[in-house]
């Protein structure tokens, strides 16, 4: 048997916290992501580097921010610098196979355009794939839409007497259509979950087989909508009563005008009842994808390789369904609810560093730029031999003793600038000519105060503000006259 672990890197798409039970309480029911917890390492402070899809998985594997590796919003779209993830020798496969690895993908991509993409910004048209960066598996380019629209995903239904179809009676028709939501028709076996995990159990079979450790980086779609669970998933949720988020009520009237941009269209009208519909659908679509995190651990263990594999939970970014009074998607906005990920490690007793025991839980600051880092350090190399922006939170000190860390956003679909600090208990959000938010989340757990103008906070403001342009370009200024947009009301952060 290797020296050298097994790693198996999970990652889902828009999965907030309040769907993951090893969390704190919640309705939704998550119980392999549970199991991995208590018998693993959770990260309480782990934060994505950009709320969007593209640009965090570009973090993952180059292990830098947006604003260094290029990718700054969902390939092709207006504010990305580039659409299509460049090959060279600092991305995680190559270094993993510089290591002796087998590089196994599975699922969503979304670094390189679709298909018929004729290029972006006068750049000629490129499609820099999985299988072209080191990775044997699948290559599926563009965004995918939940999987659903792929042709080896229908081959994989025609093998099994069907096709792609929703309950009609199912389909959301209500709230301008958005979030989609439905029942996919059929057993568990439909579901593109399900056709994703059965390519990984076949990669982890294939790999099994040689003196080679694996890197497998398996990826779902969801729980990002569309929210298509099957119903054996959506059963136990169909009556159940979700309470509000605790931003529900006056929400909208905390917002900066810029954040009201998030809000759907029908937000005023809509009661928390229409929401708590599509969260039914959303928790059930996460219920489901965990159920098949539980068949890849289920083979590993079937198999005799759980003591030597490493399992790594994570997502690429959160999600906002109804926070706030009716804030959907992502993006441009600091909420934890979009920013704050899961982070879960797994480790085999051999492999497992003595502070973190079974069921251990790290508060320190991580990112989703550490994870390069980690599986380089994981696997025997050396975690700062390449130009990164993360940390090995595998090492004894790993992330202990960072200062502060910094989520970017540069728009979704319109280029805006954000970017996020967050240094022990207070969040500082830089929203240029539009206002700066500075909350306190040992006391403001739910971002309901902005007390960027509040003169008591003048020293800490200060700090974050320092700590910040650490992390910007020198030269950049952060301006004294955007204090003042969000008028410090003490009365409306005691409500």
């Amino acid at each position: 048997m290797s020296d050298q672990p097994n790693i198996l890197l999970v990652v889902t798409d828009q999965q907030r916290l309040s769907t993951i039970g090893a969390y704190g309480p919640t309705p939704c029911r998550t119980p392999n992501l549970d199991r991995l917890a208590a018998e693993g390492l959770r990260f309480e402070n782990t934060y994505t580097t950009c709320p969007i899809c593209s640009p965090a998985r570009a973090s993952l594997i180059t292990g830098q921010y947006p604003s260094r590796h290029g990718v700054t919003d969902n390939v092709t779209s207006l504010g990305c610098a580039i659409s299509n993830i460049p090959d060279y020798p600092g991305l995680l496969p190559r270094r993993l196979g510089e290591l002796g690895y087998q590089c196994g993908y599975t699922g969503k991509w979304h670094l390189c355009p679709e298909a018929n993409y004729p290029g972006h910004y006068n750049q000629p048209s490129a499609h820099t794939l999985p299988s072209d960066v080191g990775f044997v598996g699948q290559d599926f380019k563009g965004h995918g839409d939940g999987g659903f629209v792929y042709q080896e995903y229908r081959d994989y239904l025609s093998r099994l007497g069907t096709a792609f179809s929703l309950r009609p009676e199912s389909i959301n028709s209500e709230e301008n259509g958005w979030p989609r939501y439905g029942i996919q028709e059929g057993a568990k076996e439909v579901s593109v979950d399900h056709f994703l995990t059965n390519h990984t159990i076949d990669l982890i079979d294939r790999f099994q087989g040689d003196s080679q450790p694996f890197f497998i980086w398996h990826n779902y779609w969801g729980p990002h909508e569309p929210y298509y669970p099957v119903e054996e998933f959506f059963a136990p949720y169909r009556d159940m009563e979700i309470p509000p988020w605790e931003t529900f009520e006056g929400g909208r009237d905390k917002l900066l005008p810029h954040l009201r941009l998030a809000l759907h269209p029908r937000s005023e009208e809509f009661s928390w009842e229409v929401w708590e519909r599509a969260i039914r659908h959303y928790y059930a679509f996460a219920t489901q994808i965990d159920y098949e995190i539980g068949r890849l651990y289920e083979h590993l263990e079937t198999q005799g390789l759980l003591e030597n594999t490493i399992i790594i939970f994570t997502s690429d970014h959160g999600e906002s369904i109804g926070d706030f009074g009716g804030m959907t998607n992502k993006g441009n906005s600091s909420f934890d609810f979009t920013q704050r990920v899961g982070l879960i490690v797994r480790y085999p007793e051999r492999y497992r560093p003595a502070d973190s025991p079974a069921g251990s839980v790290k508060r320190d600051l991580a990112s989703l730029a550490d994870i390069h880092s980690t599986c380089i350090d994981m696997a025997g190399g050396d975690p700062n031999a390449a130009d990164t922006d993360g940390v090995s939170l595998h090492s004894a000190s790993g992330a202990q003793d960072r200062d502060a860390i910094f989520v970017e956003c540069f728009g979704i679909l319109t280029p805006t600038t954000m970017i996020t600090c967050r240094s022990g208990a207070w969040k500082y959000a830089w929203n240029p000519g539009r206002g700066d938010e500075l909350y306190n989340l040992e006391e403001d757990p739910h971002e309901t105060c902005n007390r960027i103008a509040d003169p008591d906070c003048a020293e800490i403001r200060h700090q974050m503000i320092e700590r910040l342009a650490t992390h910007l370009p020198p030269g950049t200024n952060v301006l004294p006259k955007q204090w003042a947009a969000p008028l410090y009301n003490p009365a409306s952060c005691k409500s």
